[in-house]
């Protein structure tokens, strides 16, 4: 049993080479957030646009991952799924800029959701090899569903200035937890090459 869990270990590490990507994404996305805070009265078209172009980013660096990982990323499946809807999102959204000033405040909160979903899953990754930190990006992963629901519940009731303020927030968030979930995965990557350099 512990001689499968150790081949797991250090075929997960293969899973983890391009673990910058996630890094240049969550920068982007707490540039995204505080950039909605400096213009507040153009929020909602910047928001539209920074948001799908965000979208592309995060969805082409999942992908990437996913494709390099061969068979041994534990949330492969749910990577593909999240980098496909995002390219499929954040086309959209870029292509159709007027359109989604309507649909931006729904799109925002599934999109905030799907990822908080991602990101608790990968804390409890974390937390079976025993990682430090698993806990703070569970919190983190709970704190984005939250927000994401807090969306969802009211998308055009709640008023533009609401919505604007949520999805800042959630954009600074989340680009924390990227960043977060990025130097996880290179301690990770650092401790199985250290094990076995010849991987």
């Amino acid at each position: 049993m512990k001689r499968h869990f150790e081949n797991l270990t250090k075929r997960a590490g293969r899973a983890i080479q391009h673990w910058w990507l996630l890094a240049v994404a969550g920068i982007l996305s707490i540039a995204a957030g505080i950039a909605v805070f400096v213009f507040p009265l153009e929020g909602y078209v910047v928001l539209s646009i920074l948001f799908g172009v965000l979208m592309l980013v995060v969805g082409a660096a999942q992908l990437i991952i996913a494709a390099t990982s061969g068979n041994y990323l534990m949330m492969k499946g749910y990577v593909i799924v999240g980098g496909i809807l995002d390219l499929l999102m954040g086309i959209f959204l870029c292509v159709y800029p007027g359109v989604t000033l309507v649909l931006l405040p729904i799109m925002l909160g599934i999109w905030m959701m799907y990822h908080s979903f991602m990101i608790i899953a990968f804390g409890s990754d974390l937390d079976t090899f025993k990682f430090q930190g698993s806990g703070w990006v569970i919190c983190g992963g709970v704190l984005l569903l939250m927000l994401s629901v807090a969306v969802l519940l009211n998308p055009f009731s709640a008023g533009i200035a609401t919505v604007i303020l949520i999805a800042g927030v959630g954009l600074i968030v989340f680009g924390i937890l990227l960043c977060a979930m990025s130097a996880k995965l290179k301690d990770i990557h650092k401790a199985i090459q250290s094990i076995s350099p010849a991987e």
